[in-house]
């Protein structure tokens, strides 16, 4: 009996420094992961923010458009109903117009450029992560809204950048006043449908962003869950071995 109360004993004392070990290993295991899971959240996080950021700088630009656009009509409609026509009106639509294109247009183009870009690399970015995270659903995709702004952006091309070309002499000849300024209307209609549309990719960023940082909230809750319950095992087992060791010390008296 003493014989299996030694072994016993040694067996208690065994596990019990075996338990101190796993516990904090559970809670070192949990921390690494946590910091890679972290880190992997990081990288979509931070391009949604920065995308809703550039969303928030083309609809400004947007306006500025539109403000140019209204500029333009409202001297085409003057040259238009103009008895006779004046070399400076038709002089300062001309100039209104590349004004236009040079101007708010072309960085509007630009910005919105960076903002597809953007767009486009993070919902690619999401896509790949959301297959190995689970509850990372992506809500729809990005690139029907994009083709829908590019739709609209080549109808602002259409309607607007070719009378660029014109200059204040072709557009000093009877009727094209008048073109200009049915062109001006289109070219609004084009920017009014842009500025819906953005509001839905800003509302696809945001809603990606919030599911980003949700599941990456269900990973640390995840992770403290399962080294509570990995160190409430631990203790369990450590107090099953303190009994082990007492009952082996008590074999070995006898």
């Amino acid at each position: 009996m003493r014989i299996l109360g030694w072994l016993a004993s040694a067996v208690g004392i065994a596990g019990v420094f075996a338990c101190n070990a796993v516990t904090p290993l559970l809670w070192v295991t949990r921390s690494n992961v946590r910091s890679r899971s972290r880190d992997l959240m990081a990288v979509p996080d931070a391009g949604l923010e920065a995308g809703i950021a550039l969303t928030d700088t083309v609809t400004d630009w947007l306006g500025d458009a539109s403000v140019g656009i209204s500029d333009i009509k409202a001297r085409a409609d003057d040259l238009a109903a103009a008895p006779v026509v004046d070399a400076a009106s038709a002089a300062g639509l001309a100039k209104a117009i590349d004004d236009f294109i040079s101007g708010p247009y072309a960085t509007l183009r630009t910005a919105y450029t960076g903002l597809r870009d953007r767009a486009l690399n993070v919902g690619d970015t999401l896509r790949g992560i959301g297959r190995a995270v689970p509850g990372l659903a992506i809500a729809g995709a990005i690139a029907d809204q994009l083709e829908a702004i590019d739709a609209r952006m080549q109808g602002i091309d259409a309607s607007m950048t070719s009378l660029g070309q014109m200059g204040s002499t072709g557009l000093a000849e009877p009727g094209v006043a008048a073109t200009v300024s049915q062109r001006a209307v289109i070219a609004s209609e084009h920017v009014q449908a842009i500025g819906q549309a953005l509001t839905d990719v800003e509302t696809w960023l945001q809603e990606s962003r919030d599911r980003v940082i949700a599941a990456d909230r269900r990973a640390a809750r995840a992770l403290t869950v399962g080294a509570l319950v990995g160190t409430a095992g631990t203790l369990y087992v450590a107090l099953l071995n303190v009994l082990l060791f007492q009952q082996g010390r008590r074999w070995s008296r006898r």
